[in-house]
């Protein structure tokens, strides 16, 4: 996966509940930024609380023209989601 092939304005895929053998992609955001080369920001603008949001690029499964797909359920995305900068970005 090449980092950046991650575009500002992508929306962000988590898997359904499901998991990876379970329910279609579920939509969870848009991209802001890529930090540090580390993290994905996600833009506040489709947040619930209207605050932006943070993930580790190791949650990226695949990246395509259309969008990203990352190897996490919707309810981990809910719990591991940083709302937070993370330190050194």
């Amino acid at each position: 996966m090449n980092v950046s092939q991650i575009k500002e304005h992508l929306p962000v895929y988590a898997e359904g509940s499901g998991g990876l053998e379970g329910a279609s992609d579920t939509h969870i955001g848009n991209i802001d930024s890529v930090e540090g080369g580390n993290y994905v920001k996600l833009t506040k603008n489709n947040a619930p609380d209207g605050q932006h949001h943070w993930f580790p690029i190791s949650w990226v499964r695949a990246v395509d023209e259309r969008a990203v797909y990352l190897n996490k359920t919707v309810d981990e995305v809910a719990k591991e989601l940083l709302n937070e900068q993370p330190a050194g970005v």
